[in-house]
């Protein structure tokens, strides 16, 4: 099954900035994730970019797709709302059929294990969400298939050991859909399980040092 979230909400914040600036905008530009917002994009030089800061994205999968925009040297980022990433979580695994098995690949494996906590929608942290966008863009190269899997692969790294417990217990809908999209993934980009290996042993010598 061939992913195409990340093209419904590209094409959403096409759609709603050609008609904030006037002028066509390619879904191909949207930044998904950016650096430092959920996703980016940069105006076209005849459009004002001010245009943007009041438009209505709508709700995408029966959530409000964006929470706030920002205006930034030139470029417009925008965060989803928590609620999005709830709704696309849910609708990942109710399209996606669940995996019989982990396809001989540890972080499909370790999200597998994840979804044993249940719970719905996916909870309200910036690694979480970030892991998110990155599995359902992880099908357009081998180079995103790598970045969504190591962020699968330390998706708890950056909480504080403390708050893990807590956290850990409301990922199970997020595990899913993680291991779904990474299982999709690797088929279509033909990625390797054994280099799968090699990153994991690379990151727990890493841990040790």
């Amino acid at each position: 099954m061939t992913t195409s979230f990340d093209s419904e909400i590209r094409v959403r914040f096409a759609d709603v900035l050609g008609g904030a600036f006037l002028c066509p905008i390619d879904a191909k530009k949207i930044r998904l994730p950016a650096r430092h917002a959920d996703a980016s994009v940069r105006p076209p030089q005849e459009a004002d970019p001010e245009r943007a800061l009041g438009a209505d994205f709508g709700s995408l999968y029966g959530a409000p797709l964006v929470e706030s925009v920002h205006l930034v040297n030139g470029w417009l980022l925008f965060d989803f709302s928590p609620a999005f990433f709830g709704a696309l979580a849910e609708r990942v695994n109710a399209l996606f059929p669940a995996p019989s098995s982990d396809g001989g690949r540890h972080a499909v494996n370790r999200m597998l294990a994840l979804m044993r906590h249940g719970q719905a929608g996916c909870p309200d942290h910036p690694a979480l969400h970030r892991a998110l966008l990155l599995a359902i863009c992880a099908h357009e190269s081998r180079a995103a298939y790598r970045r969504a899997e190591h962020a699968a692969q330390t998706l708890f790294h950056s909480v504080p050991p403390r708050d893990r417990c807590a956290l850990l217990s409301g990922c199970g809908a997020l595990g899913g859909a993680l291991a779904r999209l990474l299982l999709s993934a690797s088929g279509a980009t033909g990625a390797d399980p054994t280099c799968d290996i090699c990153e994991t042993k690379e990151a727990f010598t890493q841990s040790l040092k």
